[in-house]
């Protein structure tokens, strides 16, 4: 089994998602550091849930990278179940490495770039830029497809909801179509202004409707969990064959 310095893998990650282009609520980056420095074994997942970061520790990683960390806003009093989630790190030697929105909006390695190759989007581009640094993408379907059978490829998806969300107030066949996973439908708005005919993305709010259906923009909801699996399952394709490490992913989807 291979080893390595967390300190290389985290100069690494740091630089391939280019944290500091973006201005974020969490803290992005490596947000526990525990002994040891060396790692042999990483985790993968979602979300840094108390059950997630047990079951790192359980299957004997000394790194776990996730999406959502624990880290949010201005830091608060170490106590009840944040409390406990930094035990577990302490006591396992199991450090902890978040990416938000960099994990969103990276144009190779984020859960929208990698959502748009899944579904082999053309003329993919960044968007919806904040800052100058993207949320999501842009592309084109080779072909037009109805709202319907594009969820219905999402469907199999790890966590996706069943079946996934559609308000099908645009067009009757999606042609571009703009990615922005996790809970992004405030954006239907800019998708009209940008002619983005159909937006994706993992969690709807109850105002979503009225402004799809105002804007005349199609949405399909996949979950807010499952559009955001790809990010870090790509991160782990890096890190094993750029570090030669052994990886796990850890599975437990949210059904939201």
């Amino acid at each position: 089994m291979a080893s390595t310095s967390l300190s290389s893998i985290v100069t690494r990650l740091d630089q391939l998602l280019e944290l500091p282009r973006y201005t974020d609520i969490a803290v992005n980056g490596l947000q526990v550091e525990a002994p040891p420095s060396n790692v042999q074994r990483v985790a993968f997942a979602v979300d840094a849930g108390l059950s997630v970061l047990q079951a790192a520790a359980d299957a004997r990683c000394q790194l776990l990278i996730v999406h959502h960390g624990i880290l949010w806003g201005d830091g608060g009093p170490i106590v009840g179940p944040f409390a406990r989630k930094v035990q577990v790190c302490m006591n396992a030697g199991l450090s902890l490495y978040a990416a938000h929105l960099p994990l969103d909006g990276h144009p190779e390695f984020g859960n929208a770039a990698q959502l748009a190759q899944l579904l082999g989007l053309v003329d993919i581009v960044p968007g919806f830029l904040r800052k100058g640094a993207p949320l999501g993408v842009v592309g084109t379907l080779p072909s037009p497809q109805t709202p319907v059978d594009l969820a219905a490829r999402l469907a199999s998806c790890e966590g996706a909801l069943q079946p996934p969300l559609i308000l099908p107030f645009g067009s009757a066949s999606v042609k571009r179509l703009g990615i922005a996973t996790g809970s992004a439908t405030s954006l239907l708005p800019e998708c009209a202004a940008l002619g983005i005919d159909t937006l994706l993305t993992g969690e709807s709010k109850q105002e979503a409707y009225h402004t799809a259906k105002e804007y005349h923009v199609n949405l399909i909801c996949m979950g807010h969990y499952a559009s955001e699996t790809f990010g870090v399952r790509a991160l782990e394709r890096v890190l094993q064959s750029e570090f030669r490490v052994e990886t796990t992913w850890i599975s437990e989807p949210t059904g939201i």
